[in-house]
C-alpha cells in the first residue's frame, strides 16, 4: 500500500510540474478557408480550360511564452491543403521557433527571410489582385512577381531587430534554397541556389495624420552547377503612403541578368515595378493595382520581353470573420522562343475573373 500511495504521490507531483509548465505557455488555435470560382482564358493553347473552383485552406498553431528573466519564446506552425512540398493532402507550409527580448528576435525553421518580412509593396485586399490567386488560374507570371527573388520557406535562420524610432532590421540566411523540413541536402549540385543572404530594413511612422512606410531589401544567392544558373544580387525598394481610408504605394525590383532558357546566353536585367491603391469604408475594402515586369524565363518554353498584369479587386466583411472576395485581373505576356538570332515572338493575354469567400477563425 506505501509503494502505492508512493507511486501516486510521485505522479501527482510530476502531473503537478508538467502543468505548471505548460501554463507558462499560451497555446492558440486559428486558421482560415477560403473557396474560390474563377472563370479565365488566355491564348496560350487550345486546349485550355475556362472555368474551375479552387479551396485553400490553412490551420495555424502558436505556443507563446515569456520566462521570468524577460525572454520571449515560442513556436508557429502552418499546415495547409495541397501545398507545394507535399502535392496533396495536407502538410506543413511553415514552421519555426522563435526567442526573444529588448535586442530583438532570432527566428529557425522553414518560414519567410528578411527580404519578403521588411519589404514594402503595393496595397492589395482580398484575393490581393496582382500578389493574389490569379496565377493558379493563369498559368504563371514572373519569377517573382511583384517580390524580390527570396528563398521562400526553405529552412533558414532570421534575425530581426527591434523598432527603434520608426526603423526595424533584419538578415537572414538559408544555405540550400528549395530544402524545407527534414530534407538534408548532401550533394552540392542538388540545389538551384546557395548561400542565399537576405537583408532588409523598414521605416513606419505618422505626420500630421499622414502614414507613411517606406522600404529597402536586397538578396544575394550563389547558382550550383547542377541548377544551370549564376549567381545573382538583387535589390527592391517600395513605399507607401496613407491617409485616413485611403492607401497609395508601390516599389520597384531588379534581380540582375539571367540565363535565357534556349540559348544559356546571359540576358539583360529582371526588372519589375508595380503601384497600387486601396480605399477601407465600413465593411467595404477596394484596391486597384498595376505590375509591369521585363526579361524573365517565362513558363512558355522562352523568356518573357514584358509582362504586364492590371487588376481591381473588393471585399465585403458579411459577419464576424467571414469576407466576401471578387477581382477581375487583365494580363498580357510577350516573349519570345527559339534560339538566339531565330528566335520567334509571341503573346499570351487572357482575363481571370474570381468570386470567392473567405473565413478567419
Amino acid at each position: 500500500m506505501r509503494k502505492i500511495l508512493l507511486a501516486t504521490a510521485s505522479a501527482s507531483v510530476l502531473c503537478t510540474f508538467a502543468m505548471q509548465a505548460q501554463a507558462q505557455m499560451i497555446v492558440t488555435l486559428g486558421g482560415y478557408t477560403e473557396f474560390f470560382a474563377g472563370l479565365f482564358n488566355d491564348q496560350l493553347g487550345a486546349n485550355r480550360n475556362t472555368r474551375d473552383f479552387e479551396l485553400e485552406t490553412e490551420i495555424v498553431v502558436k505556443a507563446d511564452g515569456k520566462a521570468d528573466n524577460g525572454l520571449l519564446y515560442g513556436v508557429k506552425i502552418e499546415l495547409q491543403n495541397s501545398t507545394p512540398n507535399v502535392g496533396t493532402g495536407v502538410g506543413t507550409d511553415e514552421a519555426s521557433i522563435y526567442v526573444g527580448g529588448q535586442w530583438g528576435r532570432f527566428e529557425l525553421g522553414d518560414f519567410d527571410g528578411a527580404a519578403d518580412t521588411l519589404k514594402i509593396y503595393a496595397p492589395v485586399v482580398g484575393i490581393e489582385q496582382i500578389d493574389g490567386d490569379y496565377t493558379d488560374f493563369a498559368g504563371g507570371q514572373p519569377n517573382f512577381g511583384m517580390h524580390i527573388p527570396n528563398s521562400g520557406d526553405s529552412t533558414k535562420i532570421m534575425y530581426l531587430t527591434p523598432r527603434f524610432a520608426g526603423f526595424q532590421g533584419g538578415v537572414s540566411y538559408t544555405p540550400e534554397a528549395g530544402d524545407e523540413g527534414q530534407r538534408v541536402v548532401q550533394l552540392k549540385n542538388t540545389s538551384t541556389y546557395k548561400d542565399v543572404g537576405e537583408f532588409g530594413v523598414n521605416y513606419t511612422g505618422e505626420f500630421s495624420n499622414f502614414g507613411l512606410s517606406v522600404g529597402a531589401t536586397l538578396t544575394t544567392a550563389d547558382g550550383t552547377t547542377g541548377g544551370g544558373v549564376k549567381d545573382f544580387t538583387a535589390w527592391n525598394l517600395g513605399a507607401q503612403i496613407s491617409y485616413g481610408p485611403f492607401i497609395l504605394g508601390g516599389g520597384y525590383v531588379d534581380a540582375g541578368d539571367f540565363l535565357v532558357p534556349t540559348t544559356g546566353a546571359i540576358d539583360d536585367d529582371q526588372t519589375a515595378w508595380h503601384i497600387g491603391a486601396s480605399v477601407t469604408t465600413g465593411p467595404v475594402a477596394i484596391a486597384v493595382s498595376f505590375l509591369d515586369a521585363e526579361g524573365y524565363s517565362g513558363t512558355n518554353g522562352g523568356y518573357s520581353t514584358e509582362y504586364r498584369a492590371y487588376s481591381v479587386g473588393a471585399t465585403y466583411a458579411l459577419a464576424p470573420g467571414l469576407t466576401l472576395e471578387t477581382e477581375l485581373t487583365m494580363f498580357e505576356d510577350d516573349y519570345l522562343t527559339g534560339t538566339r538570332g531565330a528566335t520567334t515572338a509571341g503573346s499570351n493575354d487572357g482575363y481571370v475573373f474570381i468570386v470567392g469567400t473567405r473565413l478567419d477563425f
